[in-house]
């Protein structure tokens, strides 16, 4: 007979919670010899890889941004711990299909707080992958630039 589950409650968690969550189940089963399912241990993988913060960080943070900004929601909350935009563009884009607007300055308290916590290397990651980013940009517009030239030229022959 298959078990079916049922959902009791859900609840937005970020990163570090669900690594933490998934962690203690791991040890918990690894004494009784068990294992983690297959989903839970890429679950588990992508979030040892991706998660940046301590859990007591992320829920510091995200009790700062509630002082903050009164005005966000909890999914709200656990998205900006997770993405840890730490610009106000980033921060815009982030809500930019949000039913909550934020002015400049709610926008600017979310991008000074992120900074304070988000770890140096991945702000120094995140600006190497602008300039690679920007660097793809120029080669493009080359390109572009460089067909028309050729198809100026191929007008002109003719």
């Amino acid at each position: 007979m298959i078990d079916i589950l049922k959902t009791i409650s859900e609840k937005p968690i970020t990163f570090a919670e669900a690594k933490s969550i998934l962690e203690a189940k791991e040890a918990q089963l690894h004494e009784n010899d068990k294992e983690l399912g297959h989903e839970q241990k890429i679950t588990l993988e992508y979030l040892r890889t991706i998660s940046v913060l301590d859990q007591k960080i992320a829920e510091d943070t995200a009790k700062e941004l509630i002082e903050a900004v009164p005005i966000l929601k909890d999914h709200q909350i656990m998205m900006l711990v997770n993405v840890l935009p730490d610009c106000e563009d980033d921060v815009d884009i982030i809500f930019a299909k949000e039913r909550v607007k934020l002015d400049k300055d709610q926008t600017k308290k979310i991008a000074e707080i992120i900074k304070k916590i988000k770890p140096k290397k991945v702000i120094k990651k995140t600006v190497k992958e602008k300039k690679v980013e920007d660097a793809a940009v120029s080669e493009k517009t080359v390109d572009i630039k460089s067909e028309k030239v050729a198809t100026e030229d191929a007008e002109e022959d003719k």
